[in-house]
């Protein structure tokens, strides 16, 4: 039997490896042919690049992804190759997705993959395969990253040691996939992997990489050893503590990527992110950077309460920290979240289902409280614009006390290739939008 793992991508996906891609590979029988494309290395021709001579093909989507999905989903079946869809997407609509393909995996693939492939196998696919409850993460199969050929990745693996996240922000689809509680995985199993591993650069994939202090503590600890350089993601409410930064900047983590969301206590409360305190924010910054953490913080831009002054305060906090890094959002409303429903029965969305759209722009995908859709998007371009300008990055530089060589050396690179790809990107590719203000 032979199956085909695809990934589809659009313009703004990283050239990370794709975890959940490789987990399934490694949940695959081993008598079994797999083979992997990805859409993000090599653009697929889906008349010329996809393989119809397989048993099956599988394809992991996201929203933003999945109209791609569709399109790669539809040359198989006219091919008369049999298609199964997962991921985020097709688990909070799979109504929708099964439009479109001929299987279903809601939730996470363990316990279910298996069950796939022995179905396709025998010829009696189901539409719909779901399980009844979350799947044990302790010790999980390991992702097969022989599948990742290319040079164009990252040169990072990418690990997990724990899933699902116990808060409750109204925009956030996380839940809806992975669960509201945390399930860890045991540190020995995780640190058995990081150990097996060729390369000395990690990415934890977890939403809250000290979502738990107990089992985060334990892991640092085992990494110190090991020497490796990682990256991950982290919550404000868990770095409160400086014993905690201390012992995640000592296992070799050089930077991290934190959802502040937004300087508006009134924005944090209405969106369900309660356990954020903009009156800490720049105490925990220069915490994490006088340890040799570099902050990579994310904001939401368009939350109910916000006015126009939200992108001048924003932007006010950015430079005062002053952060490493920073990605502005516009809020969007993701389907299976509560956002969603409420701006859908408000009657507020301008786009129902956005993510069908081929011509997406980047104009707000609803109607704001406190601004009008024009305000929301200029002042999102505002905020990038003077972010990432020659004299905001400048000021940052000096501004930061780098304690890390790490970080010191690779601030300007990495800045003025955001610099460049907001531009390209954000700014519609207008070279002399940020020339002209820095």
């Amino acid at each position: 039997m032979k199956i085909e793992l695809v990934a589809p991508a659009v313009e703004d996906s990283a050239f990370l490896k794709h975890l959940a891609v490789a987990t399934l590979a490694g949940l695959t029988p081993k008598d079994v042919d797999v083979s992997f494309k990805d859409d993000l290395v090599t653009r697929l021709d889906p008349s010329t690049d996809l393989d119809f001579s397989v048993d099956l093909a599988a394809i992991t989507a996201s929203t933003k992804t999945v109209a791609r999905a569709y399109e790669l989903a539809a040359a198989y079946r006219a091919h008369g190759v049999r298609v199964v869809m997962g991921g985020i997407h097709p688990t909070v609509l799979p109504e929708e997705v099964l439009e479109h393909c001929d299987a279903v995996v809601v939730g996470e693939a363990e316990g279910l993959w298996d069950r796939v492939v022995e179905d396709a196998r025998s010829g009696t696919l189901s539409r719909l395969y779901r399980r009844d409850s979350l799947p044990d993460y302790k010790t999980p199969t390991r992702p097969r990253r022989d599948i990742f050929k290319s040079k164009r990745y990252v040169p990072m693996d990418i690990v997990q040691a724990s899933r699902g996240c116990p808060f409750d922000c109204d925009f956030c689809s996380v839940t809806q996939f992975f669960g509201r509680s945390f399930r860890v995985r045991d540190v020995e199993d995780t640190i058995d992997e990081v150990r097996g591993l060729k390369g000395h650069w990690l990415m934890f994939a977890d939403d809250n990489i000290v979502g738990i202090p107990a089992h985060s503590l334990k892991l640092f600890e085992a990494l110190k050893p090991l020497r490796v350089t990682w990256f991950g993601q982290a919550s404000l409410h868990g770095l409160s503590k400086e014993a905690t930064v201390k012992q995640l900047a000592a296992s070799g983590c050089k930077a991290l990527f934190i959802g502040f969301e937004s300087v508006s206590p009134a924005s944090l409360k209405g969106c369900g992110k309660n356990q954020n305190n903009p009156a800490k924010y720049v105490d925990s910054v220069r915490m994490l950077q006088d340890n040799g953490v570099a902050v990579w913080a994310s904001f939401v831009l368009g939350l109910d309460e916000d006015d126009e002054s939200i992108f001048d305060g924003t932007l006010d906090f950015a430079l005062k920290a002053p952060l490493f890094m920073a990605s502005f959002a516009m809020l969007t409303p993701y389907p299976g979240t509560r956002l969603y429903k409420r701006l859908a029965d408000e009657g507020r969305l301008l786009q129902d289902r956005w993510w069908l759209r081929k011509d997406r722009d980047d104009s707000p995908l609803y109607r704001p409280k406190h601004m009008s859709p024009d305000k929301l998007h200029e002042g999102w371009q505002h905020v990038w614009r003077e972010f990432y300008s020659k004299r905001s990055i400048l000021s940052r530089f000096y501004g930061s006390s780098f304690s890390s060589f790490w970080t010191a050396l690779a601030y300007l690179p990495v800045n003025l290739k955001q610099r460049r790809l907001t531009t390209e990107k954000i700014l519609g590719g207008n070279k002399h939008f940020l020339r002209d203000r820095s």
